[in-house]
């Protein structure tokens, strides 16, 4: 098809006279652009999703039943770092998350990576870590996945499922 338009353009102007050179390279100049165009459209289109905003959590202990519930702020970094976290391009995530009935604690800093659509964070509870994995869908509204606490203190070995959707 590309091949086609400069033919097209190397042969008839639009009087439709015969056309040189010059006329070639306009057309394949006008072709490239809207090529490059087109592809940065479609490499922004994805750029603009991101953690950073306000997140609901619940958490479900598979330990002891319960359900706490949380709500989180969170910023996702624009740069790139380099680590071992979640693999590929990863963006650093930072936050702090204010708990409604968590026993162990009423706030939490959280930090962590994402890389893609996996989500590695951790959120430090009363001194205690609690790692959270799992991933965020494409639109960049809900997350969810699986989270562990260390045995001892409060959280005593506490380990379940969570959710969160964005506000």
């Amino acid at each position: 098809m590309i091949g086609e338009a400069i033919s097209y353009y190397r042969i008839m102007d639009a009087g439709g006279k015969r056309q040189g050179k010059a006329g070639m390279r306009k057309a394949v100049i006008k072709i490239g652009l809207l090529l490059l165009c087109e592809c940065l459209a479609a490499c922004g289109s994805s750029s603009a999703t991101n953690l950073t905003a306000t997140w609901h959590f619940t958490f479900k202990s598979s330990a002891n039943g319960y359900t706490y519930a949380g709500t989180a702020s969170l910023t996702q970094s624009s740069a790139p770092v380099t680590s071992q976290g979640a693999g590929g391009l990863e963006r650093m995530v930072s936050g702090t998350m204010s708990f409604t009935n968590n026993p162990c604690a009423s706030t939490a800093a959280i930090s962590g990576t994402i890389s893609g659509s996996n989500v590695i964070l951790t959120a430090t509870e009363s001194g205690q870590p609690v790692s959270l994995t799992g991933n965020v869908n494409s639109a960049f509204t809900a997350m969810s996945g699986d989270y562990t606490a260390p045995g001892g203190g409060c959280t005593a070995g506490d380990f379940g499922s969570w959710a969160a959707s964005r506000s």
